[in-house]
């Protein structure tokens, strides 16, 4: 809902798919894919199951929907509600490194 508290591991994910989304492309992301650019920003890798714990918070939370994809593979997108609390993180974070 509206005053979740996201976890850096949360807000890493709705960035991610923000900056995706940013440059045009607007297919769900696998999940695997997007762990994988998650630990490429980070010293400390994150588990899956830590991970997949954070993704389905936030589809509980309807910020992102989740798809399975032909393979069975869980892949997702932001939802309307994710996506403004992602421009926000987003924009955070540009006027931090300007």
């Amino acid at each position: 809902g509206e005053n979740m508290r996201l976890s850096a591991t949360q807000k890493d994910v709705l960035y991610i798919l923000f900056s995706i989304e940013a440059r045009g492309r607007f297919d769900p992301v696998p999940g695997m894919k997007l762990l994988g650019m998650l630990n490429l920003t980070r010293s400390s890798e994150i588990h899956d199951t830590n991970f997949r714990t954070s993704c389905h918070t936030l589809v509980a939370n309807g910020l992102l929907s989740k798809y399975r994809s032909s393979s069975l593979m869980l892949a997702f997108t932001l939802t309307a509600d994710g996506r403004e609390k992602a421009k926000d993180i987003y924009q955070t974070r540009a006027e931090a490194t300007s």
